[in-house]
């Protein structure tokens, strides 16, 4: 029978130290839990890295110090009205990071992938052709990177943004508006990822 009073201090100092090592259990095992790869959104957005080649005919990794700060991509032909709403508008903005367009092609039959890569090259300038990225290989990895939904349009445009550690600061998918645009400035980005200046759109 314990004959301890109620209010023992030799009592309360035992059940203090329990319940500190049970708090310092508890405080570790969740620390390894958000510090595992499984629960680590850091790791999954650093492992980024896609290809893409130029109109000018340059390879590109994206994310990457010679990619732009803003991908406005389109999958398919029929994206590339949007896609090119959308370059307009950002080319127009005073304070806009760098921009490229990315045209993902990868479904068309290898046959007209060079005649419209061709095509389109031939209606841009030199200049404004390291600024519109061709993608033909590995288009599932762009589609994960856009989020394609089910509910999304063949013909919608993806805008993406990256910051300077090369992880996604934003993403939008739908038409321009003023509202999406100040949302893509306005977003948490810091320091650009690429300082390349991006040539305005004039078709």
């Amino acid at each position: 029978m314990d004959r301890s009073p109620p209010d023992d201090p030799s009592v309360a100092r035992l059940a203090t130290g329990a319940q500190c090592r049970r708090f310092a259990k508890a405080r570790l095992v969740a620390m390894i839990v958000l510090l595992s790869p499984v629960f680590s959104i850091a790791q999954e957005e650093v492992a980024i890295s896609l290809r893409a080649t130029s109109l000018s005919g340059v390879e590109v990794t994206i994310p990457g110090p010679e990619s732009a700060a803003v991908l406005v991509v389109g999958f398919g032909r029929s994206a590339g009205p949007r896609v090119r709403l959308w370059r307009r508008h950002i080319d127009g903005l005073d304070t806009a990071p760098s921009v490229a367009s990315v045209l993902v092609i990868d479904d068309m039959p290898r046959i007209f992938r060079g005649s419209l890569t061709r095509r389109i090259r031939g209606e841009v300038s030199k200049e404004r052709q390291n600024t519109i990225y061709v993608v033909t290989e590995d288009g599932d990895a762009w589609r994960d990177l856009a989020q394609i939904d089910e509910s999304d349009g063949a013909d919608e445009a993806h805008v993406i943004r990256f910051d300077g550690k090369g992880q996604i600061c934003f993403r939008h998918a739908g038409p321009v508006t003023d509202t999406a645009a100040s949302d893509l400035l306005a977003a948490d980005c810091g320091q650009a990822l690429a300082s390349g200046h991006s040539e305005p759109l004039t078709d």
